[in-house]
């Protein structure tokens, strides 16, 4: 890790982040823990960890106003897992791919060695029934390797800290992964949500490229979201000066509705979009998290 002249600053934006939380109660709690973090990183000087410090930090706090339900969330992680274990176990050696799952969205990234090998497990992830859309951009090199991911998580922290501090962003309910300095942002939002923290994120040191692959919702689907997503989810027990603001890619989605969540044990919620389609079970046998 390297230091920076970050704490020269580092109070003024504790002061700013503290100052602003009465704006929104659980904003202002979120904005208090960075603000603590933000003097933590000041005192230690050790301010390349601070993207992480923070994100940590306020995770908890934000995780509650998280847009999906519950029920959505817990098959996220269990159709993700899935994913990711298969994966490892069938293409060793010749493919390397990133698994990123939001509102049963699949993003797939990494590298697998040729197109047929990047078909196969297209065809796969697509076959599973919890997996309403994929996005495919795996990359096809000779030699798969794992070079880039530890700059790339860096990359996504410092991403998440940007996203965590500023104004109009949805942070709870965006996910952010990162391959390659291009960075991928998946969420429920607003167009403007979207937008503010597309442009958030590209101006971030070392991005390359931000892929925006939002599921937009309107202003009036948005509040009625919050409001269910605070009674009833329940929570869990960056530096952006430098360089050319980096370009950005959006892929093409229509934007989606959601129909309201069903009472706890019933089928899993699924975004309603044209044609209309029946909520999808969880498959049994999977073993959730």
């Amino acid at each position: 890790m390297t230091t920076s002249s970050f704490p020269r600053d580092a109070h003024a934006r504790a002061q700013s982040a503290a100052e602003s939380s009465t704006s929104h109660p659980l904003r202002g709690l979120a904005r208090a823990a960075v603000a603590a973090a933000l003097l933590l990183g000041a005192t230690s000087q050790l301010t390349a960890c601070f993207p992480v410090i923070a994100a940590g930090v306020a995770g908890t706090v934000v995780s509650a106003t998280d847009r999906r339900p519950t029920a959505t969330q817990t098959v996220d992680r269990g159709l993700q897992l899935e994913v990711e274990n298969t994966l490892a176990s069938r293409y060793n050696g010749i493919a390397r791919v990133n698994v990123t799952v939001f509102n049963r969205k699949v993003l797939l990234t990494g590298e697998a060695k040729d197109a047929n090998v990047k078909q196969q497990i297209d065809q796969y992830v697509r076959g599973l029934p919890n997996a309403r859309e994929v996005i495919n951009d795996i990359e096809i090199v000779s030699t798969p390797g794992f070079a880039a991911q530890s700059q790339d998580a860096y990359l996504t922290s410092k991403v998440k800290t940007v996203l965590l501090t500023a104004e109009g962003v949805p942070s709870n309910s965006i996910k952010v992964t990162t391959e390659k300095s291009v960075v991928y942002l998946m969420g429920v939002v607003t167009a403007p949500e979207g937008d503010r923290a597309t442009e958030a994120a590209r101006n971030v040191s070392g991005v390359a490229k931000v892929v925006k692959a939002f599921d937009f919702v309107s202003e009036a689907e948005r509040a009625r979201l919050d409001a269910a997503a605070t009674s009833q989810n329940t929570p869990p027990g960056g530096d952006t000066a430098g360089g050319t603001p980096a370009p950005v890619q959006s892929t093409p989605a229509a934007p989606t509705q959601y129909a309201p969540a069903p009472a706890t044990g019933a089928t899993v919620p699924a975004p309603v979009t044209a044609p209309v389609t029946p909520p999808v079970a969880v498959p049994p046998g999977r073993a959730l998290p």
